[in-house]
């Protein structure tokens, strides 16, 4: 009798285990599932996002963009000669950058947060010693998606140019402020502000480039809903925030 019983007691004990391991290989087979789902997902994404980027429209924009960078660093370098090794290593880390690593593919967060400070250094060369100039890096380095190829290049320049050309460079409280962060896991934001003088100073109308073909690109980049770009004025202080979906 006490043998019988030992006997159904270890049945059932290994009829629930059994039972538990195939709810656990059921639950690790959906996880895996799902995973594939979203790779897929993500995959499909940034396809859609580089074919848009190699059309012919971008590579259009592309030419209308690189002369413009390389007048204005080349203007900033001739103005302040006597800081021209220092000015010149930032230049080429530009000229690499546009020469080499932005032919006809996306880029990694990194990699255009490293060339839009080579960009802000160079403008720095236009200002005081004493202006005041913030840039804030809110992302961390390690963070996995700081190495995902999912930005145009060069997508950050008109922002910061415009700061430069329009920021008010002679109050003593003058100060132009560039931050890069990410928001709620699938946003990335860049926000530029900058204290201009007393003069009105309209909406949509600032840019190197004009804001209209800025806009153009960054929609024919990433397509409704995968991005906006906001500008308003708050006490003297023109802001920009582009906000662009990487996930």
């Amino acid at each position: 009798m006490i043998t019988d019983t030992i006997y159904l007691v270890s049945t059932i004990g290994l009829a629930i285990l059994l039972l538990a391991s195939i709810i656990v290989l059921l639950f690790l087979w959906k996880n895996q599932e799902q995973l594939k789902e979203e790779n897929l997902r993500l995959k499909t994404k940034y396809e859609e996002i580089e074919k848009k980027y190699t059309g012919v429209h971008a590579e259009q924009l592309r030419y209308k963009l690189n002369p413009h960078l390389f007048r204005n660093a080349l203007n900033a370098i001739q103005s302040h000669a006597y800081q021209s090794y220092y000015a010149l290593d930032k230049l080429s880390g530009v000229l690499d950058y546009i020469l080499y690593d932005t032919d006809g593919r996306l880029v990694t967060i990194k990699e255009e947060i490293a060339f839009a400070r080579n960009f802000i250094e160079i403008n720095r060369l236009k200002t005081s010693p004493l202006f005041d100039i913030r840039i804030k890096n809110r992302i961390d380095e390690g963070d996995p998606r700081c190495n995902q190829a999912v930005i145009a290049p060069l997508t950050f320049i008109n922002p910061i140019e415009n700061a430069f050309k329009h920021a008010d460079l002679q109050s003593d409280n003058a100060f132009i402020s560039v931050s890069f962060s990410f928001e709620n896991d699938s946003w990335f934001v860049l926000q530029v502000a900058n204290k201009i003088n007393d003069l009105p100073v309209p909406l949509n109308t600032k840019g190197g480039l004009g804001n209209t073909i800025y806009l153009d690109r960054l929609s024919s980049v990433y397509g409704e809903g995968g991005y906006s770009c906001k500008e308003s004025i708050n006490n003297g202080i023109f802001i920009t925030e582009l906000r662009i979906k990487i996930l």
